[in-house]
């Protein structure tokens, strides 16, 4: 009796199973869990989405607002002994190149039909609205996936706009506007994409209608559409909010030979002893490499050609990635685009693991210039980088860039570092730590009065050469000779304004007293913008493997400095 029982609910339970697989549905599925409805069809008269899609954000960003290109920020610094920060100046207007995870999006059909591939699929990512003069402006950053199962050697998408929009400023690609018509090439350096892989550009617009981007045409063929995503914050007098962008949290890359020669693989987990920076093994270690000018201002230099030329070329061991953090109302930093700004600096953190290189995490608040200004969103910030990065001992933690404006350092930098550093420290226990001294880092003797009471912790000294000459020299070899953990995370060889002429005199004499006591140093700046401090000339790509013809004065001068050493 029970075996007939068995026999007839398996055969009811088989039979149930057959009728439902002559029903159901069998879609291709897709690995992003964020992929929201795509178009149906294509008619010809459709566009491109601009807006790289954020795969490394933990949070929606903010306002992201461009002003027109090379235009100086009005808080500006003078060129006095005081002052080594103007050289700093978010000048040009660029935004991060973001890229998304690897999605393959389909097309949703009725029951029983298969789901339709796109070739490629299209994400915006509004990164900033606001509105001026009765228009609609905004910011939306692009990530194209190629879905066809092979790499495409260059890329062209359209899409529809508005009669009347312009665009403000635009990034990593060629854009034209022709009608109602937006047109985005690819850049020499961004046209291949490979199966499965990415690739992202951006712009700022203004327009008299709202813009709302959808039904990108991709190499001629409609691109699967991810959705508009981002919280946009308020800017210009404007507002709205969208809801904010679902994203995968991406896992740092190994490193390409952990048991090779590269600076991380010889010397690991560097330490403070005393004055002295250690290695793994406590003998006396000297980080030498560049500072990145903002990276939102030059986010095509965060690249893995240029970090690698900067290693085995110019013979250095540490990346300086100077994450702005509130300039003067400028959409492109922290503030205004937390999303984007995160993810393009852990970009830069992912190619510096990989490639075996030291990097500092520079918290870059010149603005401001009081860091307690900005105490939550540090600790918020330095909470979460950390705890992704604890188990890398290429990461250096720079808290405060240039305290300036009057921020004392018992009444206000020593206070606010107390409160970040046990946030970083939660999460990593033996990470060096950076903090900014008084009058853009040039009172480090303050430090040395009323030092931190934290393990593995440096101060910073930052100096111009033409500007800051024996009087800070003096100030320096003092509190080095005294015992205080120095370093150099950021100078130049020219005057404090960025500008002028450049000073190798009293460049040199600085870097001889550096490398008497072993004191490390990063020069700024890794950027092609058209001032003395930069390492490029204007024309120069940032693709790395760069020749002669590249290099600024101050660019072909330090780098022959580092291969000396």
């Amino acid at each position: 009796m029970k075996k007939t029982l068995k026999g007839i609910l398996a055969a009811l339970l088989c039979a149930s199973m057959l009728c439902g697989c002559a029903n159901e549905e069998n879609p291709q599925s897709s690995t992003e869990s964020s992929i929201s409805e795509t178009l149906s069809g294509s008619d010809g008269n459709t566009g491109e989405d601009n807006s790289t899609d954020d795969a490394s954000q933990t949070d929606g960003s903010e306002t992201e607002s461009d002003s027109a290109a090379d235009s100086e920020p009005s808080g500006s610094q003078t060129d006095s002994p005081d002052n080594t920060s103007p050289a700093e100046k978010p000048d040009q207007t660029t935004s991060p190149e973001t890229g998304s995870a690897n999605t393959q999006t389909t097309t949703q059909k009725p029951a029983g039909q298969p789901q339709e591939i796109k070739e490629f699929s299209v994400d915006w990512k509004l990164s900033s609205s606001w509105e001026d003069s009765g228009k609609k402006c905004g910011g939306y950053e692009v990530t194209i996936t190629n879905n066809t199962g092979a790499a495409v050697s260059g890329w062209t998408l359209t899409v529809t706009i508005p009669e009347g929009m312009a665009l403000i400023a635009s990034w990593n690609g060629i854009f034209s506007v022709s009608g109602n018509t937006l047109t985005v090439k690819n850049e020499s350096y961004n046209g291949e994409i490979p199966a499965g892989g990415t690739a992202g550009f951006g712009f700022n617009y203004s327009s008299p209608a709202e813009f709302k981007p959808s039904g990108a045409i991709v190499n001629g063929t409609a691109a699967s559409d991810g959705g508009t995503s981002g919280q946009s914050g308020n800017q210009g007098g404007g507002s709205s909010t969208t809801a904010p962008a679902t994203t995968a949290q991406t896992a740092p890359p190994a490193p390409e030979d952990p048991d090779g020669t590269t600076p991380v693989a010889a010397h690991g987990q560097l330490s403070v002893k005393g004055a002295q920076l250690v290695d793994e093994n406590g003998n006396g270690y000297q980080l030498r490499g560049m500072s990145t000018h903002g990276i939102t201002w030059f986010p095509d230099f965060v690249n893995e050609n240029a970090f690698r030329t900067l290693r085995d070329d110019w013979n250095t061991n540490v990346v300086r990635l100077a994450m702005y953090v509130d300039e003067w109302g400028n959409g492109q930093c922290y503030m205004q685009n937390k999303g984007g700004s995160k993810q393009l600096l852990e970009k830069g953190v992912d190619i510096c693991i990989k490639l075996g290189m030291y990097v500092i995490i520079d918290w870059h608040v010149l603005n401001p210039g009081d860091p307690s200004k900005y105490t939550d969103e540090a600790m918020k910030f330095f909470g979460e980088i950390s705890e992704k990065y604890a188990d890398y001992p290429n990461i250096i933690y720079e808290i405060a860039n240039e305290p300036n404006s009057g921020a004392g350092w018992s009444d206000n930098i020593k206070p606010y570092a107390e409160k970040v550093i046990p946030v970083i420290r939660k999460h990593d226990k033996d990470a060096v730590i950076i903090v900014g001294t008084p009058t853009w880092s040039q009172d480090i003797d303050q430090a040395l009065a009323d030092p931190l009471d934290f393990d593995n912790v440096m101060y910073a000294l930052h100096f111009y050469a033409a500007t800051h000459t024996d009087w800070l020299r003096e100030r320096a070899e003092k509190c080095i000779k005294a015992g205080l953990p120095v370093f150099v995370s950021e100078f130049g060889c020219c005057d404090a304004s960025g500008g002028g002429a450049n000073d190798f005199g009293q460049a040199q004499k600085w870097l001889d007293l550096l490398d008497k006591y072993g004191v490390s140093y990063c020069n700024w700046s890794l950027a092609n913008k058209d001032e003395t401090c930069s390492a490029f000339k204007p024309s120069a790509s940032a693709n790395g493997n760069w020749s002669d013809s590249d290099y600024s004065e101050v660019g072909s001068w330090i780098r022959k400095w580092f291969r000396s050493k």
